[in-house]
């Protein structure tokens, strides 16, 4: 008799995320965990700051004083993604590969569910920073670095330039995606990831390559995109359900993690 393996349970829940939902669509979800909602409430006070703040912002940030700006860098980096895409892309590779009879019935339990929850992060990430990268050249603006010969409300549709790719700010998306992703999963950090999404946001102003209503604008295309990342995650009873307010928290993880490290110091 063949040993089922970790990765025929990996299989089972890739197939199981696009297979039909066994729920219908949640009618009462909290209002900012609505993907549309998301957009349009970051989208009107976009293009209120392109058409009357971004040109003043982006002459001020000219005059960004020098000396901060390796700080401005280092923050910025992060808003690449590279550490939380390679991380949670080695632990699914990681369970692809690994014997689950070797391991506990009860422990691979809290294990699926680690698996879970780095499939949603590394979906998120992924996700929303491709969806702003498709969106900011087929729009086309004209980045800040351009100042001299172009203002805040050039644009050259589908140039396929990285010089005019700057609505929304990619680095903002996957730093909104990152945030809101981790503040899902792990709600009691949320405070934490919100704060160094925002931050990598901003920096990116700071560093000369975005406008205020790209960076905006790009937070709210990596958060909308990871809301409707978890409600389809939710629809197939996958690491998150819903409570008494419509809000979206995560799936038994908690009890499952504590058991394992409850587990683990006994042994």
């Amino acid at each position: 008799m063949t040993r089922p393996n970790w990765g025929h349970r990996t299989r089972a829940g890739w197939q199981r995320l696009f297979s039909r939902p066994v729920l219908p669509a949640y009618p009462n979800k909290a209002p900012f965990e609505r993907p549309l909602v998301v957009l349009i409430a970051a989208f009107v006070p976009a293009l209120i700051l392109m058409f009357h703040a971004d040109q003043a912002l982006g002459e001020w940030m000219v005059n960004y004083p020098e000396a901060l700006r390796p700080f401005a860098d280092r923050v910025t980096r992060l808003g690449e993604g590279v550490e939380v895409l390679v991380s949670t892309g080695m632990f699914l590779l990681l369970s692809a590969l690994a014997p689950v009879w070797l391991v506990r019935k009860r422990l691979a339990a809290g294990l699926d569910a680690l698996t879970s929850a780095a499939a949603f992060v590394f979906l998120a990430v992924a996700g929303g920073g491709l969806t702003a990268l498709i969106s900011k050249y087929l729009i086309g603006r004209a980045r800040p670095v351009l100042l001299d010969s172009h203002d805040a409300l050039s644009f050259q549709p589908f140039a396929f330039n990285s010089d005019f790719s700057s609505f929304p700010s990619g680095h903002s998306a996957t730093a909104g995606a990152m945030a809101i992703a981790l503040a899902l999963v792990f709600p009691r950090l949320r405070v934490l990831f919100i704060t160094l999404g925002i931050l990598i946001c901003v920096s990116r102003q700071f560093v000369g390559v975005h406008w205020m209503s790209d960076t905006l604008m790009g937070w709210a295309v990596g958060a909308a995109f990871t809301y409707w990342l978890a409600h389809v995650f939710a629809r197939r009873r996958l690491m998150f359900t819903y409570d008494g307010f419509g809000r979206l928290r995560p799936l038994r993880l908690r009890l499952r993690m504590t058991r394992l490290l409850r587990r683990r110091r006994r042994a």
